[in-house]
């Protein structure tokens, strides 16, 4: 999937937004997709330094899409 791949190794929370704002407005997730999402990779679930909290943000955010792929 191509925008597995775009991700890259590390993103920030308000990247997060921006794809799932786009995921949402191209019906490719639901609404309570999106807050799962946004949930398990925002800044208050994720207390660690900024280079460590961005990586696994990405590795949590790819899995994740990859697992609402498969369904």
């Amino acid at each position: 999937m191509h925008i597995i791949t775009s991700i890259g190794e590390k993103i920030s929370s308000n990247e997060v937004d921006i794809f799932i704002s786009n995921f949402i407005s191209y019906n490719i997730i639901t609404e309570k997709e999106a807050k799962l999402l946004k949930v398990a990779t925002s800044d208050n679930v994720l207390t660690l330094s900024t280079d460590v909290k961005d990586k696994i943000r990405a590795n949590i955010f790819k899995n994740m899409l990859l697992n609402l792929v498969d369904d």
